[in-house]
């Protein structure tokens, strides 16, 4: 480049191509979610389409339909401004095993071997009938102990569901783990100027994961079996309910009393269902902070004394008022909903639909997903 030219470029910068992401797509529970991302003139990136489209009945049942799940996707991709096909997406959780793995290497052996000898030991079946894929986390010296957050799929899963997209008219970019769309997404939404250690906890059905993101690094991912299936299932056996009104009851009311107290002082019910609910949920979470504290423990000795600044939740349990209240009285730590990624990454030219969006937690790992090859080199 000549001089005058660079000169030119400094004080007139040229604008950077408008871009548009992969659709990020995530099979849930209860809906299909979809995100596309696109940067503007100025590499700014926001929120070029979304949609979540509830399957109306079983998710098992409906993903081993092509023609219902085509259908539902082409009713996502039409309810917004989609654009082009290709996806990045994730098994359903129910068909990946994730763990993290302490492993060490031996002199002259490769890294990906190490892995792959202990996973022999602990699968069932031949390594050939797995897809396996890794993280890692934490790598010492060779003989020193290493850890990697290992995610290991059936490759007959892995197939079929990747033949469930293409029937769907998709193509399929990459397939990845949940704690990796995790790790995107807090990293982007957190300060630029500090680095923050934070954990997320994304709330499943059965059973939930703790993920730690240091700056822009996944440094642990722990499953526990703790989910929204066990608190609905103690609430309906303490008030002698049927499950589908505990959902609707949880759905209404708080588990925060003080909340409760402030936004319907009058409202005596509200209070005491409140305070009922907070009881009754409150020794499980109990155990839910034992875990947390000991992923904080992990966390420190892994960072040089650097703690967990804030606990985000995700998932299902993140849409019960007051929970973010409730774990914070038992952890003393900023707990809260994570950031609604619609209206973080809102910009001039996003829908009408998309601005009016309410806070909507479950959509966090499409939106991670989404961001997959839109961000700076390292942060992908």
């Amino acid at each position: 480049m000549g001089a005058l030219a660079a000169a030119i470029q400094k004080y007139y910068p040229v604008a950077k191509n408008r871009r548009i992401g992969p659709i990020g797509l995530e099979c849930s529970l209860s809906e299909v979610h979809m995100v596309q991302m696109a940067t503007d003139s100025d590499g700014s990136i926001y929120v070029s389409a979304q949609a979540s489209v509830p399957y109306g009945a079983p998710r098992d049942e409906v993903l081993a339909s092509p023609k219902r799940m085509r259908e539902l996707v082409q009713q996502a991709l039409k309810s917004d401004r989609f654009q082009g096909r290709m996806v990045v997406s994730m098994l359903p959780s129910s068909a990946t095993r994730i763990q993290s793995l302490n492993y060490q290497v031996k002199e002259g052996q490769a890294e990906t071997d190490a892995i792959l000898s202990l996973l022999a030991e602990r699968l069932d079946g031949e390594l050939s009938d797995y897809v396996i894929d890794y993280i890692p986390v934490r790598t010492e010296t060779r003989g020193e102990d290493h850890l990697a957050i290992v995610a290991v799929a059936r490759e007959d899963d892995v197939i079929a569901y990747l033949e469930t997209l293409r029937k769907c008219g998709l193509v399929a970019g990459s397939l990845e783990i949940g704690p990796s769309a995790i790790r995107r997404l807090v990293s982007t939404i957190g300060p630029k100027d500090a680095h923050e250690n934070v954990l997320a906890i994304n709330f499943g059905r059965r059973s939930s994961y703790l993920s730690v993101i240091s700056g822009s690094r996944l440094i642990f991912d722990q499953q526990v079996k703790f989910g929204e299936s066990e608190l609905l299932e103690e609430i309906a056996t303490s008030l002698d309910m049927s499950l589908d009104a505990v959902h609707e009851l949880v759905n209404k009311v708080s588990f925060d009393p003080r909340a409760a107290s402030v936004a319907n002082p009058k409202n005596e019910f509200d209070i005491d269902a409140s305070e009922t609910l907070m009881e009754i949920v409150k020794p499980i979470f109990v155990r839910m902070s034992e875990e947390i504290n000991r992923v904080l423990i992990f966390t420190t000795s892994q960072t040089r004394g650097q703690t967990v600044s804030r606990i985000y939740l995700l998932g299902s349990i993140a849409r019960w008022h007051g929970m973010d209240q409730l774990l914070n009285s038992l952890v003393k730590l900023p707990v809260e909903t994570i950031p609604n990624p619609l209206q973080t990454f809102h910009q001039q030219g996003t829908s009408d639909k998309i601005i009016n969006e309410q806070a909507k937690p479950e959509i966090a790992l499409a939106t991670g997903l989404a961001l997959r090859g839109m961000l700076d080199h390292g942060r992908n």
